[in-house]
C-alpha cells in the first residue's frame, strides 16, 4: 500500500513539473513595460491583447490588432508578398491624384525606393560581412533574481551592444534563440530590410545560446541606450490560447491589417 502511494505521489510530482513548462518574462523597454510569454518554442510579445506571436517550429508570425479585433498570420515569404501588394496599391492610389505629366516620374522614384519592383528585391550588393567579437567583461549583477554576466559585443572594432546573460534552467528548452533570430531575420529581410546583420553572426548566436538576456544596452551615435531590462521572470504553465488569436477575431490580409 505504501509503495502504491509513493509511486502515485511521484507520478503526480512529475506531472506537475512537466506542466510548469512555460515562462512569462516582464520587461522594461523605452516604450514602457512589455511582457513576453514563452512555451514549447512559441513566443508572444506585446502588451494586453496586442503584439506578435511567433511559432518557431513552423516559422510563422501572427500580428494582432486589438483595436479592430483582426489579425494577420503567415510566413516571412507571405508577409513580403502581401507587403509588396499593399505598397503597390498605395502607390497607384497616389499616382491617380498626381498630374498626368508627373506620374511616370513619380512611378520611377517610388520603384527606386522600394528596390526596383518590390521590397527586398533590389539588386544592390550585400555589404561585406562585419567582424564581430564578443568579450566577457567579468562583471556580474543580479537582475530579476538571477546572477547575470555582462558581455560586450564589438562590430568592426566598435562597441555596439552590451548584453547581460543569466543561466535560467529550463528556459532554452522552451525557446530556441537560434530559431527566433532566424525567423526575425527572415521577416526583416523579406520586408526589404537588411536583416539582422551582425546580430546573426556566429559569435552572437553562440552567446545567445548560453542563457537568457536580462539586459540589453545599444551603442549608437547618440550614446548608450538601454533597450530592455528584465524586471521579473515567472515560470508558469500557459494555455494554448496564449499563442493564438482570440476567438471571434477576423483573419485579414496585410493591407486590411494596416488600415
Amino acid at each position: 500500500m505504501k509503495l502504491r502511494i509513493t509511486v502515485a505521489a511521484l507520478a503526480l510530482l512529475l506531472l506537475a513539473t512537466t506542466a510548469q513548462a512555460g515562462w512569462v518574462l516582464h520587461q522594461e523597454t523605452p516604450g514602457g513595460p512589455s511582457t513576453m510569454s514563452v512555451q514549447d518554442n512559441k513566443v508572444r510579445a506585446g502588451v494586453g491583447l496586442g503584439g506578435m506571436i511567433y511559432d518557431l517550429k513552423n516559422e510563422t508570425v501572427t500580428m494582432l490588432n486589438p483595436d479592430r479585433q483582426v489579425y494577420w498570420s503567415g510566413n516571412p515569404q507571405q508577409l513580403s508578398q502581401q507587403m509588396n501588394q499593399a505598397l503597390e496599391a498605395r502607390m497607384e492610389q497616389a499616382l491617380k491624384q498626381a498630374p498626368p505629366e508627373q506620374r511616370d516620374q513619380m512611378r520611377t522614384m517610388m520603384k527606386q525606393r522600394t528596390g526596383q519592383g518590390g521590397m527586398g528585391q533590389g539588386k544592390a550588393m550585400a555589404p561585406p560581412a562585419a567582424q564581430v567579437e564578443v568579450k566577457n567583461t567579468g562583471q556580474s549583477a543580479k537582475i530579476a533574481g538571477y546572477k547575470s554576466t555582462k558581455y560586450q559585443i564589438y562590430v568592426d572594432g566598435k562597441l555596439r551592444q552590451e548584453m547581460w546573460m543569466a543561466q535560467v534552467p529550463g528556459f532554452q528548452k522552451e525557446m530556441d534563440m537560434g530559431k527566433m533570430m532566424k525567423l526575425a531575420h527572415s521577416m526583416r529581410a523579406g520586408a526589404g530590410g537588411q536583416g539582422l546583420g551582425w546580430r546573426r553572426s556566429e559569435a552572437v548566436q553562440k552567446l545567445m545560446s548560453q542563457g537568457m538576456p536580462m539586459k540589453i544596452v545599444e551603442y549608437g551615435r547618440g550614446g548608450p541606450m538601454t533597450v530592455m531590462t528584465m524586471t521579473s521572470v515567472e515560470k508558469k504553465n500557459l494555455p494554448a490560447s496564449t499563442f493564438q488569436a482570440p476567438q471571434g477575431w477576423k483573419k485579414v490580409d496585410f493591407a486590411q491589417m494596416m488600415r
